[in-house]
């Protein structure tokens, strides 16, 4: 097996991660965040304090412009 090192601008990687999820619709990109919650949840054991927070009234705001 050989060693392979790879020298990577760290200001290129972000672009390169920005560009990235640019290209990825907005659907996409609420679908991967909601994978990483979900991994978290389990990762970390907080699958309990996850199931009280959804009994709980969820409350929405918003605001709209009138002419």
């Amino acid at each position: 097996m050989k060693k392979v090192v790879k020298i990577v601008n760290k200001n290129s990687e972000l672009d390169e991660n920005l560009l990235f999820w640019q290209s990825k619709t907005a659907e996409d990109r609420i679908s991967a965040v909601q994978v990483l919650r979900e991994q978290f949840i389990v990762m970390f054991n907080k699958q309990q304090q996850y199931d009280e927070s959804r009994k709980r009234l969820r409350r929405v705001c918003r605001a709209v412009k009138q002419a």
